[in-house]
C-alpha cells in the first residue's frame, strides 16, 4: 500500500512538473493540442508578451512559442509578440492575442528607447497591441483587463499612454466599434530596469488576474487553440490585392506621419525657446496640404476597392489628418501665448519708463498712454496675422480682442503694480537722501478719486473723464467689457463689479 502511494505521488509530481512548463503552440506556429486541466487556471492567468530578439526580465517560454507555466498558483502564459518581419501567425501577433484572450492581466515587455523615439504606432509593439485590441473588440467581454506596459527608465509615460490610446482608437474605428479604451482595459505604464522592478510588476499583474475569473465555455487550452486558429485564418484570408492595398495605406501613413512629425518637432523645439516660427500660417498650411495630397497619391488604388479596404483607407487618412491638425493647433496656441507675454512685457516696460512724472492715476496719464495701447495692439495684430491658418479656423479675431482687453487692464492696474511701487520707493529714498535747505513748514492734503464703470458688453466702448482742483482730482472711466470671457476669467469666473472706486489720500509735509 505504501509503495502504491509513493508511485502515485511520483506521478503527481511528474504531472505538476510538466504543467509548470507546457508548450501550447510551438515556435513554428503549430498547435501541440496538449490538454491542460481547467483547475490550473482557477487562480487567474497572466499573459507575459515578450519581443523576439530583445532580452526580457520577465519569464518567457524560451523557445518562441506559447508556453504555460505556473508561479505562486497563478498561471503564466508566455508568448512572443509581433515582429516587423516574417509571415507566420506568431510574427503577426496572433499568439499574443490568443494568450491575452484568456488572461485577466497582460504584461507587454521588450520595449526599448529606440522603439519610443517615433511612437509605438509603427513598431512591433504597435502591431502586438493592435492584434490584442482587435480580438477583444470582436469577442467583447464585461471584465476590465489590466494592461501593464513595461518601458525603459527614460520613457515619457504620458506619451506612451497616448500611443496606446491611439492604437486602440484605430482598431475600434477599423471594426466600427464605439468603445473607449478605459471601458475594456485598466492601463498602467511601469518603468522596469531591474529584476526587482520585474518582480513588482509581475506581482501587480498576478493580483489583478486573481480578481478576473476566466470565462470560457470550454477548456482554457482549447479556447487558446480556437482563438489562435481563428485569428491566424482571418489574417490569411484577405485577397492579395486587398492585402497589398491595406499595406500601402499603413506604409503611406507611417512615412508621411514620420516626415510631418519631424517638421512639427523642430517647430515645437523653437517655441520651447520662446521663439515663434517664421510665416507659421503659410508653412503649416503647406505641410498639411502636401502631406494629405501625398497620402492620397500613394493610396489611390485602395480607394477603388469597394468594401472594408476603401473604408479603412478613409479611417487611416482621417487619423493622419487629425494628428497633424492637432499638432498645428497646439503650436498656434503656444505661439500666441509667447506673443502675448512679450507684448505685455514691452508695454509694462514702457509704462515703467514714464512712471514717476506725477501723472499716475490722472486723466492725463490714461490719455497719454491710450495711444500706446493702440500701438501695442496693432503690433500684436501684425505678428499674429502671420500665424493664421484659416483652414483650421485659427484666426487672429478672438486673440486680438483678448490682447486688447489685457492691455487695457494692464494700463488700469499699473499704478498699483509692484514694479511701479518699487520705483516710487526708490525715488523717495533718493529724495530723502539729499540734503535739504531749511524751508517754511507746511502740511498739504489732497484726495484723488479714480472710479471705473464696467457695464455689460464686449469691450467696444471705452473712455475717461476727469477734473482737478488744486491738490484734489477725480477721474471716471467707462469700459463695457463685463461680458468679455477673458475679463470674467480674471475675476475667478465672476463678472467684474459694475463700479469700482479707488480713493487716494496725498499728504505733503514740509518741515
Amino acid at each position: 500500500m505504501l509503495r502504491f502511494t509513493s508511485t502515485a505521488l511520483a506521478l503527481l509530481l511528474c504531472i505538476s512538473s510538466s504543467l509548470a512548463s507546457t508548450t501550447l503552440v510551438d515556435p513554428t506556429g503549430a498547435l501541440t493540442r496538449i490538454a491542460v486541466p481547467q483547475s490550473s487556471f482557477e487562480n487567474g492567468v497572466v499573459a507575459v508578451l515578450s519581443s523576439p530578439g530583445t532580452p526580457s526580465l520577465f519569464p518567457t517560454g524560451g523557445d518562441g512559442g506559447i508556453v504555460l507555466s505556473s508561479r505562486d498558483g497563478v498561471s503564466i502564459l508566455s508568448s512572443p509578440g509581433a515582429t516587423l518581419a516574417g509571415i507566420s501567425a506568431l510574427s503577426k501577433g496572433s499568439g499574443a492575442a490568443a494568450a491575452a484572450a484568456v488572461s485577466g492581466s497582460i504584461i507587454l515587455s521588450g520595449i526599448t528607447e529606440s522603439d519610443l523615439e517615433n511612437g509605438l504606432d509603427d513598431t512591433r509593439h504597435g502591431q502586438t497591441l493592435t492584434a490584442i485590441f482587435r480580438q477583444r473588440l470582436q469577442d467583447g467581454g464585461e471584465d476590465k483587463i489590466t494592461l501593464i506596459v513595461a518601458v525603459p527608465e527614460n520613457a515619457d509615460e504620458e506619451a506612451v499612454l497616448k500611443d496606446v490610446n491611439a492604437i486602440f482608437e484605430t482598431a475600434s474605428i477599423e471594426l466600427g466599434k464605439d468603445v473607449e479604451l478605459e471601458e475594456l482595459y485598466k492601463v498602467s505604464i511601469e518603468k522596469v530596469t531591474s529584476e526587482s522592478d520585474a518582480e513588482r510588476v509581475l506581482q501587480m499583474a498576478s493580483q489583478a488576474a486573481k480578481e478576473v475569473k476566466v470565462s470560457t465555455t470550454s477548456n482554457v487550452s482549447s479556447t487558446i487553440a480556437d482563438v489562435y486558429t481563428r485569428i491566424s485564418s482571418v489574417s490569411s484570408e484577405a485577397a492579395p490585392t486587398a492585402t497589398a492595398a491595406l499595406l500601402a495605406c499603413d506604409d503611406s501613413f507611417a512615412r508621411h506621419h514620420r516626415a510631418a512629425r519631424a517638421k512639427l518637432t523642430s517647430w515645437k523645439s523653437r517655441t520651447g525657446r520662446d521663439l515663434t516660427v517664421d510665416n507659421f500660417g503659410t508653412v503649416a498650411s503647406q505641410l498639411l496640404k502636401r502631406t494629405m495630397e501625398s497620402f492620397d497619391r500613394d493610396t489611390i488604388s485602395a480607394a477603388g476597392i469597394a468594401g472594408s479596404v476603401a473604408s479603412y483607407r478613409l479611417q487611416v487618412r482621417a487619423k493622419l489628418q487629425a494628428r497633424i491638425e492637432s499638432a498645428i493647433r497646439e503650436l498656434f496656441k503656444i505661439q500666441v501665448e509667447i506673443l502675448e507675454k512679450n507684448t505685455l512685457k514691452k508695454f509694462n516696460a514702457m509704462l515703467l519708463r514714464k512712471h514717476g512724472k506725477g501723472t499716475e492715476g490722472t486723466e492725463q496719464f490714461y490719455n497719454n498712454n491710450a495711444a500706446a495701447v493702440r500701438s501695442a495692439a496693432f503690433a500684436f495684430d501684425q505678428v499674429v496675422e502671420e500665424l493664421e491658418v484659416p483652414s483650421l479656423a485659427l484666426t487672429k479675431a478672438k486673440v486680438s480682442q483678448e490682447m486688447s482687453n489685457k492691455l487695457n487692464t494692464a494700463l488700469l492696474t499699473f499704478p498699483d503694480s509692484p514694479a511701479a511701487r518699487l520705483k516710487d520707493m526708490k525715488q523717495v529714498q533718493a529724495v530723502v537722501s539729499k540734503s535739504k535747505q531749511p524751508t517754511q513748514r507746511s502740511v498739504d492734503l489732497g484726495i484723488d478719486l479714480v472710479a471705473m464703470i464696467r457695464p455689460d458688453g464686449f469691450g467696444n466702448l471705452q473712455g475717461f473723464g476727469g477734473y482737478q482742483l488744486g491738490g484734489n482730482s477725480i477721474i471716471v472711466g467707462i469700459h463695457n467689457d463685463a461680458d468679455e470671457p477673458s475679463v470674467i476669467a480674471q475675476f475667478g469666473g465672476k463678472r467684474p463689479p459694475f463700479l469700482r472706486v479707488q480713493p487716494k489720500l496725498k499728504v505733503d509735509i514740509e518741515l
